[in-house]
């Protein structure tokens, strides 16, 4: 790190990297070898470069700073000057997960923000801050810009410390006695070479000595060819013989059982494989199985270091925290299920479509499970949900592809689209939806006739959900209003059901509408709605529609008529418990409240909403609610206060990848800042608004700004400028209809 100020640190899997990353910040820290250490994981989230910025210059500049008000290309150049100039050090750990690398984590970066990420670190080259690239692979993607030739190849641990795991691990598996005359056996000394203080390869290896000498696994292990011990480029796969070595120690009963593990990916949760070992008994290729011994064999994968118990929440501290040791929760070493996966292949064809098919049941009974925990309104219930499925979401994505390759339910996909619900992931959730539907596509039309049929126009409809949210209206309509169509042609299904789906249907048609303001043919959809969930007897229903209608009168300004039907939409949620819901009710009663200039009640309103937030644990949503109250400040002129409210919703924005929600919000971080004549920032306010606007083809909204952009041209008495937007503004407002806005206008829109 002295010779270049940008080191890749690399590793195969199991040589402890992160770990080593992770007390190397805490030990840096403590030194003071630098001013600070940022650390970002990409097993853990996939890092783009707008949310690194964030986090750091949240850490390196105080909140009277104008950092975040800045542009964000200023805010990379303010941000690039300070690192060059000053001593922090950047890690970014994991980084085989950006290109989905064989084995890693899946939390890749699209190129172009590949390309950020290396545009950036390409100009901290020669600059004071230090830059540790950890991965497992050579990273040829940020070549030959940063890094260059400064590589350190992690080997294993040094001898004192590959000792002192030797020592941990014998005192695990052999009995006390014995570990002196092993520690001095020769061939021990040969074996500790060979394993080169690896820990993986330890922990798997050293386990054997709880039946075999020293003598017997190294001979084993040579007559393998295993080569930890030499510069070799093949030491994943030496990583592979040793599993296999111990594997092949285990009782041929235990072998067959843990292959069963076979299917499972990064997580096991060992309260339910019991319900999966029941899926597999009734299979024909199983009855045999020594079942009963399972958990004995799961204990060994244990033992080996294959699968390690954890907490429901992992910490980010490499030690280890109170409570693991019991856990029924398991991680699993990435080399585990490779490992298993090639035992898979001398099994006969019936057993193996068995597994698959054990573990897909396994998997839908356990989505039901986890999509009721998602739809509670219980905080804590919700929160498990989706913790629950962040852990399992590999294995019920794998569970669901082969429902769609064996042309089955797809009861999975609507769990998975929940939890993408929960955690504002619009983007993943859109990609999941197209590939769903696509492979439905496929599917023999008997299956619509059939007691399943409804799944095509639920999923369809889902679709429908997320091309509305990612502001693909045209398409989302035509799905909403094919969906309408699949309904009538359901023949398992009742009268009444279908036309409760049908009234989801125009419901989402009628968001359609109100989002190309579209208002009355909205408004008619949202009524068909309602009339529907009247007739049939769904009061819970009506809400969520009497809510939108609020909605659609709010846009027309028809304040009053909004306020009653937002006050008949909570009304439903506080009769029927539903807390959460009542939240987004709040704050809508909020807005009417403060366009009627009801201050005391537009801050009841916004506080209501945000409590319930915060109770739910929902980050994402209390960003509007802080815009809100930022807009209730402004409008009482209390500007600072205004600013942070704002300030707050823009990092949430930032922090979950929502740009075309912050784009509201600069708009009126530059109406603040035109308010304190603050002209310059107002217009880098204003002019990050307009490019993210056009960025996702709102030309609707470019308007306001246009005209405020406008506005300050003309404080500042440039006014041509001034002119040419105030054109813009007005050619967007006739263009869309919009007689009220074009001719009348407040001072601040």
């Amino acid at each position: 790190m002295l010779r270049h100020n940008i080191l890749l640190l690399q590793g195969m899997g199991g040589t402890g990297k992160s770990t080593l990353l992770r007390y190397l910040r805490q030990w840096w820290q403590r030194t003071g070898f630098a001013k600070d250490v940022f650390y970002f994981g990409y097993d853990e989230k996939a890092w783009n470069l707008e949310q690194i910025i964030w986090e750091i210059g949240n850490q390196i500049y105080d909140r009277f700073d104008n950092f975040h008000r800045m542009l964000p290309e200023a805010k990379k150049q303010k941000l690039l000057k300070t690192l060059r100039a000053e001593s922090y050090i950047l890690i970014l750990d994991n980084l085989e997960s950006v290109t989905g690398q064989p084995l890693a984590i899946q939390n890749t970066l699209p190129e172009a923000e590949r390309n950020q990420i290396k545009d950036f670190l390409t100009r901290l080259v020669g600059g004071e801050t230090r830059v540790v690239l950890g991965s497992r692979s050579r990273e040829d993607w940020l070549q030959p810009t940063t890094f260059k030739s400064n590589i350190y190849e992690l080997q294993g641990l040094d001898k004192e410390a590959r000792s002192d795991l030797a020592q941990a691990i014998l005192q695990r598996h052999v009995t006390e006695k014995r570990i002196p005359s092993i520690r001095q056996d020769d061939n021990f000394q040969q074996l500790m070479k060979l394993l080169a203080g690896y820990p993986l390869a330890m922990e798997v290896v050293l386990a054997n000595l709880k039946n075999q000498s020293p003598k017997e696994i190294l001979a084993a292990l040579q007559s393998a060819d295993v080569k930890l011990d030499t510069p070799s480029e093949e030491k994943t796969k030496s990583i592979l013989k040793c599993v296999e070595y111990s594997h092949s120690n285990l009782s041929p009963e235990a072998q067959k059982l843990l292959l069963c593990l076979a299917p499972f990916s990064a997580f096991i949760n060992c309260r339910h494989i019991h319900n999966y070992i029941k899926e597999l008994q009734i299979l024909e290729p199983f009855k045999d199985y020594q079942f009963e011994k399972f958990d004995e064999a799961i204990q060994e994968a244990i033992n080996w270091g294959l699968l390690s118990p954890m907490n429901l929440t992992p910490s980010p501290s490499p030690t280890r925290r109170g409570g693991e040791e019991d856990s029924p929760l398991l991680a699993i070493q990435p080399v585990f299920p490779y490992f298993l996966k090639t035992k898979l292949e001398v099994l006969d064809k019936q057993t193996r479509e068995a597994l698959q098919k054990g573990f897909k049941n396994h998997y839908q009974d356990l989505a039901r499970s986890y999509n009721n925990l998602m739809e509670s309104k219980d905080a804590q219930e919700r929160e498990l949900g989706r913790e629950f499925c962040r852990l399992e979401y590999e294995n019920l994505y794998n569970a669901l592809q082969i429902c769609l390759e064996k042309q089955e339910s797809i009861s999975i996909y609507f769990c998975l689209k929940k939890y993408f619900d929960l955690m504002n992931d619009n983007q993943s959730n859109l990609k999941l939806a197209e590939m769903v539907c696509q492979r439905l596509e496929k599917y023999p039309p008997a299956f619509i006739k059939g007691k399943l049929g409804y799944q095509i126009p639920l999923a369809i409809a889902r679709l429908g959900w997320c091309q509305l949210s990612a502001k693909q209206y045209q398409q989302a309509r035509i799905s909403y209003e094919k969906t309408l169509q699949l309904y009538d042609a359901l023949e398992g299904e009742a009268e009444r059901q279908k036309q409760l789906w049908k009234a989801v249907s125009y419901h989402e048609l009628g968001r359609v509408a109100q989002a190309l303001r579209e208002f009355e043919e909205a408004r008619r959809n949202y009524q068909q709605a309602l009339q529907i969930y009247i007739e049939f007897g769904d009061r819970y229903s009506c809400a969520s529609t009497y809510h939108n209608l609020g909605a659609v009168a709010q846009a027309l300004r028809e304040f009053e008529e909004a306020r009653r039907n937002y006050q008949q939409a909570l009304q439903i949620y506080i009769e029927f418990g539903d807390r959460y819901s009542c939240a987004v009710t709040y704050h809508e009663l909020g807005r009417v409240a403060q366009a009627l200039r009801e201050f005391e009640e537009v801050r009841r309103n916004y506080q209501q909403a945000l409590q319930i937030y915060i109770e739910f644990g929902d980050r994402y949503s209390s960003a509007s609610t802080y815009h809100h109250l930022g807009r209730v400040a402004q409008d009482l002129r209390e500007f600072e206060e205004a600013r942070r409210n704002y300030q707050q919703a823009l990092q949430i924005y930032i922090e979950f990848g929502d740009r075309y929600s912050s784009a509201s919000t600069y708009h009126h971080l530059g109406m603040v800042a035109q308010a304190l004549r603050e002209f310059e920032e107002a217009r880098r306010n204003y002019q990050q608004a307009l490019q993210i606007k056009i960025e996702f083809g709102d030309r609707y909204s470019c308007a306001s700004t246009y005209h405020n952009l406008g506005m300050v041209a003309q404080d500042l008495r440039e006014f041509e400028e001034a002119r040419r937007n105030y054109q813009q503004a007005l050619q967007i407002k006739i263009e869309f209809g919009d007689r009220f806005e074009s001719t009348i206008r407040p001072h601040f829109y």
